[in-house]
Parts: structure tokens; C-alpha cells; sequence
């Protein structure tokens, strides 16, 4: 039950998270200065989804690893998110050089 609000949480803070930097973009007149949340977002985004999977695999168990598992086809769709850019440390790197330069 508590690993099930552990879940719950970490995807409303990736949904609050993605929804709040995507207004910020419908609303920016210069999209491009908004590279560092974009990425950031992507980063937050994928690795909760990831996490979010992983812990759903545990729950149900040996299960989930049958194609027939929808969990299955979630955990291969979001383990695709690290292969699409930004990648994770070039995000990283990103941030820090932002965080230094303020």
C-alpha cells in the first residue's frame, strides 16, 4: 500500500512538473531560452516514468515480465526516453553551467 503512494506521488510530481514548463513554453516568446527546463523536464519526466515502472514490475512480480503484461511494453517504451536527446549527462551538465553562471 505504501509503495503504491510512493508511486502515485512521483508521477504527480512529473505530471506537475511537465504541465508547468509546457505552459511556460505555449507562453514564451523566445522558445529557445527555455532549453535548460526543457531538458531538465525531459530528464525529471523520463526517469520518474522509469522508476515509476520499475517499482509497478516488483509490485506485480514475475508477471509483469510476460509480453502478454501491458508493464512489459510500459517498461521497454520508457526505458526509450534515455535514448532520446538531451541525454541524461548532457542535461546535467547544462544545469550545472546555469547554476554556476547565476
Amino acid at each position: 500500500r505504501r509503495l503504491v503512494g510512493e508511486l502515485e506521488l512521483e508521477l504527480m510530481q512529473a505530471r506537475v512538473f511537465l504541465y508547468q514548463i509546457a505552459k511556460k513554453y505555449d507562453e514564451a516568446e523566445d522558445k529557445l531560452s527555455l532549453q535548460a527546463e526543457l531538458a531538465a523536464v525531459k530528464y525529471a519526466v523520463t526517469n520518474a516514468a522509469i522508476s515509476i515502472v520499475d517499482k509497478s514490475l516488483r509490485i506485480v512480480g514475475a508477471k509483469s515480465l510476460s509480453e502478454k503484461n501491458p508493464l512489459h511494453h510500459y517498461y521497454l517504451n520508457v526505458r526509450a526516453g534515455l535514448h532520446n536527446p538531451p541525454m541524461d549527462d548532457a542535461t546535467l551538465s547544462m544545469l550545472a553551467d546555469a547554476a554556476f553562471r547565476s
